[in-house]
């Protein structure tokens, strides 16, 4: 576990970032911007940022977008979801053809191929078992695989603020575009 004992670490930009989850907002702050509960953004930014730390692209820019995304993919929650969270386990057997690997974690990830791939990147058990995709720790480190594996220029376009390329590479589309453009340009004003 990387601690804020003055390791510094180089983002992609070139710009250093400590291992403290805290260095430019804190939990109430990024709770208020994003609108999430506070007690989750405790919970779940530190391991987050951790593993940005990890991979070396934990610059402000990039913590910025991290928050956006996650507030925006959780529905405000800023705890790992399961995808339709609002529907019936059995909804979900019976009407997603991809079950039992459907969107789970802090960023969806769906699909038994991104399962499988996500387990032997990272680790995690989670193609063996999809319900670890639901573990803050597990998911924090799903995030980070999908943010700097599976779509590596991610942190190159947060780096730029180009918001909108930082949210199709994520999305697919547009949508929560105004509302990570919102939580992007307020935390970093």
């Amino acid at each position: 576990m990387l601690r804020s004992s003055g390791t510094r670490f180089f983002g992609v930009s070139g710009s250093t970032t400590t291992g403290n989850p805290w260095e430019y907002w804190s939990a109430e702050r990024i709770a208020q911007v994003a609108q999430c509960p506070v007690t989750s953004v405790q919970l779940v930014w530190p391991l987050v940022h951790r593993d940005l730390a990890k991979k070396g692209v934990a610059t402000k820019n990039n913590q910025a977008a991290a928050i956006g995304t996650i507030a925006i993919e959780t529905a405000s929650t800023f705890m790992p979801v399961r995808e339709a969270f609002w529907l019936t386990e059995e909804w979900r057997k019976a009407n997603l053809r991809y079950y039992p690997w459907y969107g789970r974690s802090l960023i969806q990830l769906t699909w038994e191929s991104n399962y499988d791939k996500c387990q032997k990147s990272t680790g995690y058990p989670v193609h063996d078992n999809p319900e670890n995709a639901m573990e803050p720790e597990y998911a924090a480190g799903i995030f980070v695989w999908y943010w700097t594996v599976e779509r590596p220029t991610i942190p190159m376009e947060a780096d730029r603020k180009n918001w909108p390329e930082v949210r199709r590479l994520v999305q697919g589309g547009s949508d929560g575009l105004p509302r990570l453009t919102a939580i992007c340009t307020t935390l970093l004003a």
